[in-house]
C-alpha cells in the first residue's frame, strides 16, 4: 500500500510478481475476495438477532477505561486501548497490531505491533489520515504468535475475509477490534489543517488529530516546542470531512460489523438532537458483536479494566446520528453510482433495503441528488487540474 498523488493509500503490485502471471492470478483472486473496496459479505457472521441498521449485537454499553492515562489519551474513553493492554497482561496475545504516527514523518501512519503499555499509549488517539494496519498480515502469517488486531471497519473486514481463506491467520488473530468510522480523509486534508495553523511541514515535530481530552484538540507541535491547536469541530467538521474518498461515502460498514467489539464516541445529544463537542471526560459507545468479544469484554469488565453501563440498542441512533443517516441512505448513493456508470462494490447480507424504507423517500432523494452534485464537482476539479 502506497500513497498516491491524491493523498490516499492504494494497492500496488509487488514488482517481484510482475513476471509470474500464474502467481499473479492466484493473488488477484484472493485479493478480490478480501479487499473491502471490492467486496463485503457479512452473511457468515449473522444470526437471527441481526439488526439491519446496527448489525449483530450481543450487548451494548457506554463506558470508559478505568486507567486515567489511557482514558485521557484515547479518542473516546480509551476502551479499545484498555482491552489491548488487558490482552497483553493476561497473555491472551503476544502483540497488538495497530496504527501509530510515523517517527520519520509525523503526518503519515505506519502499522506496528505493540507489546507493552508504553507502545499502546503511543498509539492512542484517532489518526484522520490514510492508514493500512492490515499491512502487518504478512508478518503475522509467517510465525506462531497470536495477535489482537485493531483497525478501521474496512480493515477489520479485510482481515476477517482473509481469515476465511487462510486457517493460519484464523489461529494467529483470535481477536479483532474496531471503531466506528466516518471515512478516511486524504493527506491533503491534513495539509489544509497545517495551512490554517500556519505550520510549515519542515518545522513540524509531531501532529495529533485528537486525544489528550475528549474529543481533544488537533495539535501541531513545532520543533521549537511551540504548540498550535484547533478544536475537533473545526478540524473534522470544517476541513477533514471535505477530503473523504468516494468509497467511504458509499460504505455500509462504518459501524465495524466484522469486529468482535467495536467502539465509538459516546456523544451526548444537544437540544437539536446532534452531539455536543464540549471538552469532557472520554466516553465510549461499546458494541459487542461475537461470542469471543462477549467473553473478552466480560472478563475485562469484571477485572475492572473498563467501567461500563448497559445501554439499550435503541439509544445508539441518538449517540451516532451520522452513522444512522449514512447506513440508511447507502442504497440511494449506490443507485446514483450506477446511474453514472461507476464501478460499484458488491455488498452481501447487509439488508440495506430495510434502512432505505426506514429513512423514507425524501431523505433518500436528498442523498441521491447530493451524490450526483458532488461527483459533478469532482469531475470539474479534475478537468481543471488536467
Amino acid at each position: 500500500m502506497k500513497l498516491n498523488d491524491d493523498g490516499y493509500r492504494r494497492p500496488f503490485l509487488n514488482p517481484l510478481f510482475r513476471d509470474k502471471p500464474v502467481a499473479d492470478a492466484r493473488r488477484s483472486d484472493a485479493f478480490a475476495k478480501a479487499c473491502p473496496a471490492l467486496n463485503l459479505d457479512i452473511r457468515p457472521y449473522k444470526t437471527e438477532r441481526y439488526d439491519p441498521i446496527w448489525g449483530e449485537l450481543k450487548e451494548t454499553f457506554t463506558g470508559y477505561a478505568s486507567d486515567p492515562e489511557i482514558r485521557r489519551n484515547g479518542s473516546s474513553g480509551g476502551v479499545l486501548s484498555a482491552l489491548a493492554q488487558y490482552c497483553l497482561e493476561q497473555g491472551l496475545v503476544d502483540g497488538v497490531v495497530e496504527v501509530r504516527a510515523s517517527t520519520i514523518n509525523p503526518l503519515e501512519n505506519i502499522a506496528v505491533v505493540s507489546r507493552s503499555r508504553k507502545h499502546i499509549i503511543a498509539s492512542c488517539g484517532s489518526r484522520y489520515a490514510p492508514a493500512s494496519a492490515a499491512e502487518a498480515l504478512a508478518f503475522i502469517a509467517s510465525g506462531e504468535e497470536k495477535f489482537l488486531f485493531i483497525g478501521k471497519p474496512c480493515e477489520a473486514a479485510a482481515v476477517r475475509q482473509v481469515q476465511a481463506e487462510d486457517p493460519r491467520l484464523r489461529e494467529n488473530i483470535p481477536y479483532i477490534l474496531s471503531f466506528m468510522c466516518a471515512g478516511t480523509p486524504s493527506l491533503r486534508g491534513t495539509d489544509e489543517l497545517l495551512e490554517q495553523l500556519e505550520v510549515p511541514r519542515e518545522e513540524l515535530a509531531s501532529f495529533r488529530y485528537r486525544g489528550d481530552g475528549w474529543p481533544g484538540k488537533t495539535q501541531a507541535v513545532l520543533k521549537n516546542g511551540e504548540r498550535r491547536t484547533m478544536t475537533y469541530n473545526e478540524s473534522w467538521g470544517k476541513v477533514l470531512n471535505r477530503h473523504l474518498q468516494t468509497r467511504c461515502k458509499i460504505c455500509p460498514d462504518g459501524i465495524g460489523e466484522f469486529a468482535d467489539i467495536v467502539c465509538a464516541d459516546g456523544w451526548e445529544a444537544s437540544g437539536d438532537g446532534y452531539p455536543t463537542f464540549e471538552e469532557a471526560d472520554g466516553q465510549s459507545l461499546i458494541l459487542v458483536r461475537s461470542d469471543q468479544g462477549q467473553k473478552l469484554f466480560g472478563n475485562a469488565r469484571a477485572a475492572g479494566v473498563v467501567i461500563a453501563e448497559d445501554m439499550e440498542p435503541a439509544e445508539i441512533r441518538k449517540i451516532q446520528p451520522f452513522q444512522y443517516y449514512r447506513r440508511t441512505t447507502i442504497v440511494a448513493r449506490l443507485l446514483a453510482m450506477k446511474l453514472l456508470r461507476l464501478k460499484t462494490p458488491s455488498y452481501k447480507g447487509f439488508e440495506l433495503g430495510k434502512g432505505l424504507r426506514e429513512i423514507g423517500l425524501y431523505q433518500s432523494f436528498r442523498a441521491f441528488a447530493g451524490f450526483l452534485v458532488r461527483r459533478k464537482k469532482i469531475k470539474k476539479r479534475q478537468l481543471e487540474l488536467a
